[in-house]
């Protein structure tokens, strides 16, 4: 069930909701692959209490151009994250620190974004 998508969410419930894992199934299911989409003025940095809205992928042409979904387009977002990585970078924080607060995640995701690397909160 991918009733989680499509959605605008704070950052912080939707960091819930993937450290509960409800936005993947037991089994790969690539109607659940989703991006995170949000305002990039603040240079693509995630912040406390901002808004994102998390919807399909984006998909390209033959010709390796961009389709962003219609939702995505009429808000004007921008891309922010793949699941595979959002997933990655909690699901890494939670096993370092499973009371990991969503200020350290937020951190350990906006460290991932700049350096494509993950941070050690040990």
């Amino acid at each position: 069930m991918t009733a989680f998508k499509h959605k605008i969410y704070k950052i912080e419930n939707f960091i819930d909701i993937v450290k509960n894992k409800q936005d993947r199934p037991f089994s790969y299911d690539p109607d659940f692959n989703y991006n995170i989409y949000g305002d990039d003025r603040s240079g693509g940095d995630f912040h406390s209490n901002m808004d994102i809205y998390v919807g399909d992928t984006v998909e390209f042409t033959d010709d390796g151009e961009e389709i962003y979904p219609d939702a995505v387009l009429s808000q004007g977002l921008s891309f922010l994250y793949s699941c595979e990585n959002f997933q990655a970078v909690v699901d890494l924080a939670l096993s370092q620190d499973s009371g990991v607060s969503h200020e350290k995640i937020i951190e350990c995701l906006n460290y991932y974004n700049e350096y494509d690397d993950f941070l050690d909160i040990n």
